[in-house]
């Protein structure tokens, strides 16, 4: 670890010019790479700002300032061997205090020769007698260095040798273009002198030098990065190999204290202790070490909430807490083997697991032929049940679903265990050119699970090596034992990637303790039905992401066939997966990737000679043509991250970031399908008053069915419905600025086009057209349409930003969160409708804007270049939810627009032809107020839904209330119970609203929640259970003169069970299936042997907001005395809301984003429910 050269072999060849050359010796300075300064704490563990380092007085350990510091400018050295916990040595000739080696490099003799300056030297020389008078005068010259160098004297000269003395700071690049280079790394003709001279070099070099410049230090930086963030709910101990030899001590080498706790600021700050005052000495037993690990895990403390608390008692022990062991290595492993209690489950011998699966001792990847290695202590700390007094809570992490059950447990990136166990991460620092043997090679841009050797391991072309004390073989152990235990190895050669992999081995735990508690996919699932008379084709689209695959995404189609075999007179389903669009994608140049243009279809084509042109924000050119990882300093690799962006991945692992595939995330986005035309034919003329859409519905007939979906690497993309390729992408202008970051080394997910894209038929004037509006949620503040009616020759109609809003005081657009409605208005346009989203510019005034567009040409609708805006308390933050439209009396024409907002508002707006308005005075029709004495505001963020009044007059607007896109709203709000209301909206027309209405929770009856069971299916399958209260509503009086008055005006719902409060709240957009409205709710969960968050699903009657009058659910309760209860809730698996789509037998399918139910239908909903359809190509 005190070595400054990686990798080992290099150490014979310190005077080289390479080895001052990253690219060669890849512990040396990179000018490429931004180095980080690591944040400074106390000893309390509280965060005190950051480390400081200079040019001029850079310190020998940036972590510990009072061992000295050097001059770079004039006293540079470079270091071969250092210890970091003392300064270094004075001039060349000093040696490692333990070891003996030499701390400098000598520089290289080619750039440092032993030059000459005039100096002349007289002196006398006398010998012997002379017999003449006067003197023989002899004068020499010697040639010496003008500067102040070291000096070796001879008997008749004396000379300087610069190659072993201080200079200013320097580094070499390699450059094959150098007279007399061969194009070999070895070769010094091809490596070219740089002095550090600007300032930006010098601050970078001295952080360098400061904390990355040995193995020692850019681990210790790396540790400092990756474990100083992370949250107290982690419990944390550590281990050094010799000096530090207990998980739960105090000793002296181990810090002082370093007992097993969470990660509070206290422990953050005895971690940092030990780690900044590490000894790096003696061998490298790290079998012993991976041994007192496993044990650990075996004792009461291990597995405590809180172990070394004060009050901690044995009895509040958690079950399901994964354990996670990263190991650190620069060396190969000896001496001493661990020693297991249980008798001993190597990987080449047969056992039973915990969970009854037998082990045959023979399963690639993980058998091999060795005794006692790190691999078999791995497996068997695996493989056992650590904790037998425990039950098997462990959450399995499952992140490649293909093949069988079986192949799934056996995959090694699957872990599968729900016993106690330990999952292995593990760094080999320097040793990735000992991973050269034949058949078992390693590509850092691969990594643990796809690189040649592993798929050569897992096919039985070849085996794990030898491993044995002091072997090469070893740093193939490392791997192996990763492996077994089911977790990962990461090899770092350079300091930079020692930082990325505590990184990615931080954001990998992360991963799984969030693809542990739901499947890693969002709500986009769209499932329809086809049939050819012969059979029924279920077609399903769904959306996924991991972030343990660098960020990957994929869209899959799914098909269900059910054929009747009238053999047997039943009917046989078969499924199968169609395709997956990562492995679809094409070819780099091949892809119909499009940004903004200024032709007649407002696109152009992603290339680099259109990113300069003058449509681009920016221009994108320059855009590009910045370093992440240097703060967005300019560079020259504009064009190559193009290529990136387009697909091109011979930079990756080397100039950007590695990928597992070219699609990035499906985080939010959930996809839409385009076919034939949306709307019935007589409908749609009746509307427009001519027969326009009879024509356009015929030409939609054989129309490509696309499928359509937002991704985080900043593009839309459409993919062929049939084959599964992409055959169109577009980028908003909006996320220009940060494309930048997608290529970055050192990325950090981003968020780009992560909003569901809206589709709809549009008229405007003359034809009919297909739109196609986009939001970029979280990715920016901006909306986007684009005109789809024909694949392959698809138009950009506007993009909408806060430069469209120059209205004086405007309010202005926030994160695109809000779902766009298109709709036709009484104006005769067709419309855009949306909130303006949260955290807009001047988002903290309280205000908040509905937007209105025309949907072909963007244009604003509305006056004064402003939305409708609404103004609730002043110094809150606040910004509108998305809009639900009402079409009254049923034209097809929306009159009224409804909508929450942040602070708890529900506005309603009026679109009458002559003027846009805020109804009700620009008062909310209704402010939420919690139930409980604190009477605080409920925030409102999903869309209402909208059912006639049972008298007539009006809407009843069914919203719910709840927060969940800042990380402040992951636990919930448990102060207060959040609330489903329905509110009578009674004006009917424009005229009416001109004053504000008072309407409280007074005026609304209570229903709640009654009882919570288990309920079983029609399949035998168990479910929990929810029954509602269904409380009359008298909603008129009459006085003595019989005269009819307003008795109540809607009711609510708390989503709470009695008093318990764990922040139940809605957040998703709600469903209607005849009289019965469908929602879902989301509970978020900080118990972590429950799901990161559970889901409910309700259906209620919305007139009343109690139990419906039939069974809603295929569930029934077990008890004989109550089958019959109504049930209106029930647990279902899937976060991102619901829809309800219709099969052609007339049946109706409740979907999640993991799972599609089916549901009774309801008594009042014959006839088809929707018109869109999908067909098979």
């Amino acid at each position: 670890m005190r070595e400054a050269f990686v990798p080992e072999s290099i150490d014979n060849e310190s005077a080289t010019r390479r080895a001052k050359s990253a690219i060669y010796n890849a512990q040396y300075y990179d000018p490429a790479i931004t180095y980080v300064i690591p944040k400074k704490y106390n000893t309390s563990g509280e965060e005190i700002g950051s480390y400081t380092t200079s040019f001029t007085t850079a310190y020998y350990n940036g972590y510990k300032p009072e061992l000295g510091s050097i001059d770079l400018s004039t006293n540079y050295r470079v270091s071969w061997w250092y210890k970091t916990t003392a300064a270094h040595g004075s001039d060349f000739s000093a040696t490692d205090p333990e070891y003996g080696y030499a701390q400098f490099a000598q520089n290289p003799v080619q750039d440092f020769p032993p030059t000459v300056s005039n100096i002349v030297e007289s002196f006398t020389d006398r010998t012997g007698s002379c017999e003449r008078s006067g003197y023989v005068n002899i004068t020499c010259e010697y040639y010496l260095n003008s500067r102040n160098r070291t000096r070796f004297r001879g008997t008749e000269s004396e000379i300087i040798e610069q190659t072993k003395a201080a200079v200013p700071a320097y580094y070499y690049l390699y450059d094959t273009t150098l007279v007399n280079c061969t194009s070999d790394k070895k070769d010094d003709n091809c490596y070219k002198k740089v002095d550090v001279t600007s300032d930006t070099d010098k601050q970078n070099f001295a952080i360098w030098y400061s904390f990355y410049r040995n193995r020692a230090l850019a681990a210790t930086t790396a540790a400092n990065l990756a474990f100083t963030q992370l949250p107290s709910s982690v419990r944390f101990t550590w281990q050094g190999l010799n000096q530090c030899k207990t998980l739960n001590g105090t000793s002296t080498g181990c810090g002082g204290d370093n007992k097993f706790r969470q990660f509070d600021n206290a422990q953050r700050g005895r971690f940092l202790n030990w780690l900044h005052n590490i000894n790096f000495y003696n061998g490298t037993p790290l079998r012993d070490a991976l041994g007192r690990a496993g044990e650990f895990l075996k004792t009461e403390t291990a597995w405590e909430k809180f172990p070394n608390a004060t009050g901690n008692t044995t009895t509040n022990k958690y079950a399901c807490r994964p354990s996670y062991h990263v190991l650190m290595t620069d060396g190969l492993w000896n001496n001493e083997n661990g020693a297991p209690t249980d008798p001993l489950r190597p990987d080449h011998s047969a056992f039973k697991l915990p969970d009854n699966i037998d082990y045959d001792g023979t399963r690639r990847p993980y058998a091999d032929s060795n005794t006692e290695t790190l691999a078999d202590l791995a497996m068997h700390y695996w493989a056992t049940d650590l904790k037998k007094d425990l039950a098997n809570k462990i959450k399995p992490f499952y992140v490649d679903n293909k093949g069988t059950e079986s192949e799934k447990y056996w995959n090694a990136r699957n872990n599968p265990a729900t016993w106690q166990h330990m999952v292995n991460f593990t760094v080999g620092l320097g040793l990735t050119a000992s991973l050269d043997k034949e058949n078992l090679g390693w590509d850092n841009r691969q990594g643990t699970f796809n690189s040649p050797g592993y798929l050569n391991i897992l096919s039985g072309t070849a085996s794990w090596p030898k491993a044995s004390s002091n072997s090469n073989n070893n740093v193939y152990d490392l791997w192996h034992t990763a492996i077994n235990s089911r977790g990962e190895f990461f090899s770092a050669d350079s300091p930079d990637t020692i930082v990325q992999a505590f990184t990615d081995i931080m954001s990998r735990i992360a991963e799984r303790k969030s693809v542990a508690a739901k499947p890693a996919i969002n709500s986009g699932q769209v499932v329809e039905d086809v049939t050819d008379g012969t059979k029924v084709t279920t077609v399903s689209y769904q959306t996924s992401y991991s972030s343990e695959d660098n960020w990957a995404g994929d869209l899959t189609r799914s098909d269900k066939e059910r054929k009747f075999n009238a053999a047997t007179g039943t009917y046989v389903d078969s499924f199968s997966q169609k395709w997956s669009a990562k492995d679809k994608m094409p070819a780099p140049v091949a892809r119909n990737i499009r940004i903004k243009g200024s032709g007649t279809s407002g696109l152009q084509a992603f290339t680099w000679s259109n990113a300069g042109d003058a449509a681009t924000v920016g221009t994108l050119a320059n855009l590009l043509s910045r370093d992440p990882e240097k703060g967005n300093a300019a560079d020259s690799l504009g064009e190559a991250r193009l290529n990136y962006l387009r697909g091109e991945r011979t930079g990756e692992g080397t100039t950007f970031r590695t990928r597992s595939s070219v699609l990035g995330d499906l985080y939010s986005s959930s996809p839409a399908v385009v076919s034939r035309a949306r709307y019935l034919t007589s409908f749609a003329n009746r509307l427009e008053g001519n027969t326009a859409y009879t024509t356009f519905a015929a030409s939609m007939n054989n129309r490509k069915t696309m499928v359509y979906v937002g991704g985080n690497d900043g593009m839309l993309h459409g993919f062929n419905a049939a084959t599964g390729v992409e055959e169109f992408a577009f980028i908003p202008s909006a996320v220009f600025d940060k494309l930048n970051k997608y290529t970055g080394k050192n990325y950090s997910h981003e968020f780009y086009v992560d909003g569901s894209p809206v589709v709809a038929d549009v008229y405007d004037g003359t034809s009919w057209r297909t739109i196609l509006v986009g939001t970029l949620r979280a990715g920016g503040k901006s909306v986007f349409a684009l005109d789809i009616t024909t694949p392959g020759s698809e138009k950009l109609l506007w993009e909408f930003d806060d430069s469209k809003l120059t209205g004086t005081d405007a309010v202005k657009m926030g994160y695109s969160f809000s779902k766009p409605t298109v709709a036709r208005l009484a104006t005769g346009n067709w419309a855009v409708v949306f909130g303006n989203g949260y955290e807009a510019a001047s988002h903290t005034n309280g205000k908040a804007a509905l937007f209105v567009l025309n949907a072909v040409t963007g244009a604003m609708l509305t006056a004064n270049d402003k939305g409708l805006e609404v103004a609730g308390t002043a110094g809150v933050a606040n910004g509108l939810s998305t809009p639900k439209l009402s079409d009254y009396n049923a034209d097809g024409i929306a009159e009224f627009a409804y909508a929450g907002d942040l602070q708890g508002n529900l506005w309603r707006f009026d679109l009458n032809p002559s003027k846009f308005a805020v109804a009700y005075g620009d008062k909310p029709l209704f402010s939420t107020v919690s139930s409980d004495p604190s009477k605080k505001p409920q925030p409102i963020t999903a869309a209402p839904s909208l059912v006639a009044h049972p008298s007539g007059i009006g809407h009843l607007v069914i919203f719910g209330t709840g927060k969940y896109f800042e990380d402040t709203d992951k636990d919930g709000d448990k102060s207060m119970a959040q609330t489903v209301y329905g509110i009578w909206d009674a004006k009917t027309k424009p005229t009416d609203t001109t004053s504000a209405i008072s309407i409280t929770r007074s005026n609304l009856v209570t229903q709640s929640i009654l009882t919570e069971g288990t309920a079983v299916d029609s399949q035998n399958q168990s479910s929990a259970a929810r029954t509602i209260t269904d409380n009359e509503i008298t909603w008129f009086s009459r006085d003595a003169n019989g005269v009819s008055t307003i008795n109540k005006y809607g009711w609510t719902l708390d989503l709470k069970v009695g008093s318990t409060l764990d922040g139940e709240m809605v957040i998703e957009d709600m469903a209607k299936l005849g009289s019965t409205v469908f929602f879902q709710s989301l509970v978020p969960n900080n118990d972590p042997c429950a799901d990161g968050a559970s889901n409910w699903t309700y259906a209620i009657n919305p007139v009343t907001g109690g139990k419906t009058s039939h069974h809603a659910f295929d569930l029934r309760f077990t008890a004989a005395d109550k089958t019959n209860d109504v049930i209106s809730g029930r647990k279902q698996d899937g976060e991102g809301g619901i829809t309800i789509s219709q099969k052609p037998d007339g049946s109706f399918l409740l979907c999640t984003g993991k799972e599609c139910l089916p549901v009774p239908t309801p008594p009042d909903s014959h006839g088809r429910q929707t018109w869109r359809s999908i067909e098979e190509q």
